[in-house]
């Protein structure tokens, strides 16, 4: 009698709870997409690639709103890190989790909304805006996208292009009950999209260059530890982090649209890609030889180790229990 090897389909990251995603061994280009899936569960893809979000402030009412709040004031890198733990739970959480977590991040961001300050004093914001939710949602996507295809660029042609940008697509769930919230379905619509945004909204603004500036200079973080831990690292963080934040420099302006290059006054020349292709090389040959828990976050390890746990369950079970034929 026959026996299932595949993976069951995978619902955890998918859009819907029926869809098939990506990266199910079924799929064209599964590899690639199963690749795609575990470069979002990396801290270092949003490390060295995060900083392509300050597109978001460029954009004047996102400027104005978290300007308003004074959290990225308050503490940097405090607000770094709370938005970065948002990721794993709708990336790599269970589908309950996932969509609790979304809903909840959608409620919370309801409540963004009122009059700019200083430099935006007037300028109306509202998080829940479709046109802002959906400037925000395809920066975020695209973060992950530049990034991988930044790191890859020799290996892929435009139909696999395509897989990685579905493949975050389907791992992603930002959109509002809005078609004009939603983000764009293929690459080319996002890039169509980005292109008309960067000529018509993205422009300099106080708080673009300033958060800009604070990559290279970010506070002790102080959501973990006692206060005394804080102190006792301080020195050593100012010293560290102008040298740990290069690499991050030299990947985001390397993979900048050339609006973010403009309006950051970024100077491109040939040591800078000289650095850039050291970067990803590093990149690709740490993904290579390194095992999976030195490279994933913990939640998006423990996905990984579920998946493998429950393939090995299946792999011996039957695939029908009815009478095989010629036994009946």
């Amino acid at each position: 009698m026959s026996r299932t090897t595949a993976a069951p389909p995978e619902t955890s990251g998918d859009t819907t709870a029926s869809a098939v995603p990506p990266w199910h061994p079924g799929q064209p280009h599964h590899e690639l997409a199963a690749d795609v899936r575990w470069w979002m569960g990396m801290p270092l893809a949003f490390g060295l690639y995060g900083r392509l979000a300050l597109d978001q402030v460029a954009y004047r009412e996102v400027a104005a709103a978290v300007d308003a709040s004074g959290r990225f004031a308050e503490n940097f890198t405090n607000r770094g890190i709370r938005s970065y733990m948002w990721g794993p739970l709708m990336l790599f959480g269970d589908d309950g989790d996932r969509r609790a977590t979304a809903t909840r991040l959608k409620n919370l961001h309801g409540q963004v909304r009122g009059r700019g300050k200083g430099e935006f004093e007037g300028e109306r914001y509202s998080a829940l805006n479709p046109a802002l939710w959906k400037w925000v949602g395809t920066s975020s996507l695209l973060v992950f996208y530049t990034g991988y295809v930044s790191t890859y660029a020799k290996q892929l042609d435009a139909e696999q292009r395509e897989v990685v940008y579905r493949t975050i697509l389907a791992m992603s769930d930002y959109d509002l009950n809005s078609d004009q919230a939603a983000v764009p379905a293929t690459v080319a619509e996002a890039e169509e999209y980005y292109n008309s945004v960067a000529a018509t909204e993205l422009a300099d603004n106080d708080f673009l260059q300033w958060a800009n500036a604070s990559f290279d200079a970010m506070p002790v973080p102080t959501l973990f530890g006692p206060h005394l831990l804080h102190v006792l690292i301080t020195p050593l963080w100012r010293v560290a982090t102008p040298l740990l934040s290069r690499p991050a420099r030299i990947c985001a302006e390397a993979a900048a649209h050339p609006r973010m290059r403009e309006l950051l006054g970024v100077e491109w020349n040939s040591r800078r890609a000289w650095e850039f292709r050291v970067y990803t090389g590093l990149i690709r040959t740490a993904r290579k030889h390194l095992p999976k828990w030195a490279l994933l976050e913990p939640l998006a390890y423990n996905r990984y180790r579920y998946e493998r746990l429950r393939t090995a369950y299946a792999a011996p079970q039957l695939d029908s229990f009815a009478t095989p034929p010629g036994q009946q």
